[in-house]
């Protein structure tokens, strides 16, 4: 069996890869050169040039899945270090689409230059063209669907196609409404309501979602706004907003956060952000940075999805964190699993030590609501409490959950 080395070596003469063969990896060059060959149709070898230490060969063929369009020659004694098609698939795969379909643009015109100014082997009649290639290309990875709803969604936030959905918070004690999560929708003129998890990954993938949360946050503060005036004795309620990433990449955030508030007359307490644990792993630097200048204006910070990342404990003690959120999975196992029970029960009783508040979210039914009272979480939200609402409708859940309007003093 031939031993797994981290390093490919080759002699100097040695053929490294064949004109012709199927590519099945690329190499960067730590020590040593190549020479890099072309045959012609008529048999005539073209010496293309060399490559040394910091380049890398074969790159072509792993990305387009095209033959080998030359022969590469060690020229002295040469280190290399293997980048195979799967290890370069799989980095494609999370790329931004659009980029991905420039990049293979790209290599199938270069190709095409060279085929053309008959550097290469000359093209079976049954070749496809440059044009065939492209467009099955973006074919396959959907780029112009993907392209189209970028645009689309461009327009969205620009012409008051996007809206705000709320799902209460209730205390589980006494059932009361304490705040709200805002979710976004995107009512397409054509397509109907779709699904945030259609065009969400779209948004932040694309940085579209940074016009949208800046959207959101100055409907939410004008929804706080009105109702105050239908509801003066609610001025505690909260509103939870989601960001990502991506939001916090923006470096005028937190200036359009505060300029909103100000603008708006809210009170800081009155907004929530909502992050995933995922995000503190992704940039910690800028997010701890960001959320302690949050937390110094009196901004809420919630923790979503709590236990579904890579290390639930690390980052407690490191971020100003107000609330966390028990993941839904957890919600629906626990009255099934002992173990998935005692995992809540220790996240609950972690949260009293440490003065965190929780919010089980993802109820769905009296059996799981009941548990949670048990264990004395403190809030809970879900469909067993209420569905996420128009705007119209909040008034008509706090009048359910809290109670008509305290008459005035």
């Amino acid at each position: 069996m031939q031993t797994l080395k981290a390093e490919k070596v080759f002699k100097a003469g040695e053929v490294i890869m064949t004109q012709g063969d199927a590519g099945l990896c690329a190499y960067f060059i730590q020590e040593g050169r190549v020479g890099i060959v072309v045959e012609k149709s008529n048999g005539k070898l073209l010496h293309m040039g060399t490559r040394g230490p910091g380049s890398i060969i074969g790159e072509m063929a792993i990305v387009d899945n095209q033959p080998r369009s030359a022969t590469i020659k060690s020229l002295e004694n040469c280190t290399l270090l293997e980048i195979t098609k799967d290890d370069f698939a799989r980095s494609v795969r999370a790329a931004d689409p659009i980029v991905r379909l420039i990049a293979q643009i790209i290599l199938m015109r270069y190709r095409d230059i060279l085929r053309r100014s008959q550097t290469l082997l000359a093209d079976s009649a049954d070749s496809p063209s440059p044009e065939e290639l492209e467009r099955e290309y973006a074919e396959q990875i959907n780029v112009v669907e993907a392209i189209k709803m970028a645009n689309e969604f461009k327009v969205a936030i620009a012409t008051q196609q996007l809206v705000l959905n709320y799902q209460p918070i209730l205390s589980i004690a006494t059932g009361r409404i304490l705040g709200f999560e805002a979710l976004m929708r995107w009512q397409h003129p054509e397509r109907g309501l779709i699904p945030p998890d259609m065009f969400i990954p779209m948004a932040e993938d694309s940085g579209l979602i940074v016009g949208a949360s800046r959207w959101a946050i100055r409907e939410v503060c004008q929804m706080i706004n009105r109702l105050d005036q239908a509801r003066p004795d609610m001025q505690d309620l909260y509103v939870s907003i989601n960001l990502s990433a991506t939001d916090f990449d923006d470096e005028n955030f937190l200036d359009n956060l505060y300029d909103t508030l100000e603008e708006s007359s809210i009170p800081a307490h009155r907004i929530h952000i909502e992050i995933t644990e995922r995000l503190l792993l992704k940039q910690p630097k800028n997010v701890k940075e960001t959320l302690d200048n949050c937390r110094a204006r009196g901004i809420g910070v919630i923790i979503d999805d709590f236990g579904t990342g890579y290390s639930s404990l690390s980052y407690l003690h490191q971020y100003p964190i107000d609330t966390l959120k028990i993941d839904q999975s957890f919600i629906h196992k626990m009255s099934e699993d002992p173990i998935v029970f005692g995992l809540v029960k220790s996240i609950l009783s972690l949260s009293q030590n440490m003065n965190i508040k929780m919010i089980a979210e993802g109820v769905e039914d009296i059996e799981e609501a009941r548990l949670l009272s048990e264990l004395e979480c403190d809030m809970a939200q879900g469909y067993f409490y209420s569905r996420p609402v128009p705007e119209l409708q909040v008034l008509e859940l706090l009048l359910r959950h809290n109670g008509p309007l305290s008459p005035a003093p």
